[in-house]
């Protein structure tokens, strides 16, 4: 009751009227004079406040006063460095994505797994614990050689690329053929050392680079989902992207890899990403 009490005393207090009264010093006449509550006064102040900011905002924001109060070369260079940093993010994400493409062709030329990106992020218990097999068993065997053998039946026939004429990368001896039993999806021909290899066909470099079993190697994409490859290459004569025209020299013969037993060129070509055998379009002899 007595906090209520007191309440009711200040809103009494603060409403009582005074005067406000403006006298001449020299003859103490009354100018003018007016009668206002502490109530009053402040909520006449209050309004004055707001209509104060109100102004400054507008003033700040429509007129040339912001940029001798405010540094706009600051926030000009805010903005530069999220763009920036946007920018750094998309080519950081580029590098990425071609990275990994480069790294999937490579083990996709050297018939070697992809590596599971998602490896290693999947929490499942299941998945922790699972340790899949992978011995070869009978049955195993029994479908790879079927497979082998169809495979084998199906390259016996010359099968259509689209091409009537292929150029030969390199004339020489051919030392090992297409091999699919023996997984070697090419032939290797062994020629003079540091003879120049030229393109079969014409198309573009997607790929050049060392690899630690066949050298250094090129890949060339050609029409109709073809793609030829060289290894063992002493040196590559075209870059990444280049266009190439058949019979252009792309790179010389080498002996550079783990695979190699003396200077050649290991010749493949493959056909929505299946092998084909080369000796059945290119003429390899001298």
């Amino acid at each position: 009751m007595a906090i209520r009490e007191n309440i009711k005393n200040y809103f009494r207090r603060i409403r009582v009227k005074h005067k406000l009264t403006f006298i001449n010093d020299s003859n103490y006449h009354e100018k003018w004079s007016v009668r206002v509550s502490s109530m009053n006064l402040f909520t006449l102040v209050a309004l004055y406040t707001i209509v104060v900011v109100v102004a400054l905002l507008l003033l700040l924001n429509y007129t040339p006063l912001k940029a001798i109060i405010i540094d706009d070369d600051m926030y000009a260079s805010q903005a530069q460095i999220n763009e920036n940093t946007k920018q750094i993010g998309s080519i950081s994400k580029a590098y990425n994505q071609q990275t990994k493409y480069m790294r999937d062709l490579r083990s996709i030329l050297r018939d070697e797994p992809i590596e599971d990106e998602l490896k290693g992020e999947m929490g499942d218990s299941l998945v922790d614990n699972y340790l899949p097999d992978f011995s070869k068993s009978k049955e195993d065997s029994i479908l790879r050689a079927k497979v082998a053998k169809e495979e084998q039946a199906r390259s016996k026939h010359v099968e259509n690329v689209g091409y009537e004429f292929f150029f030969p990368p390199v004339v020489g001896i051919v030392s090992q053929s297409f091999n699919i039993a023996d997984e070697h999806y090419g032939v290797d021909i062994a020629t003079t050392e540091d003879a120049p290899i030229k393109a079969c066909l014409e198309g573009t470099v997607i790929f050049t680079g060392w690899v630690l079993t066949d050298g250094n190697t090129i890949t060339v994409q050609h029409k109709n989902n073809l793609v030829s490859v060289y290894k063992h290459c002493s040196l590559i004569l075209k870059k990444q992207g280049e266009k190439v025209q058949l019979g252009d020299p792309i790179a010389i013969v080498g002996n550079t890899g783990e695979n190699t037993s003396g200077p050649h060129l290991h010749f493949e070509l493959w056909k929505n990403g299946r092998f084909l055998n080369p000796e059945l379009y290119i003429s390899f002899n001298e």
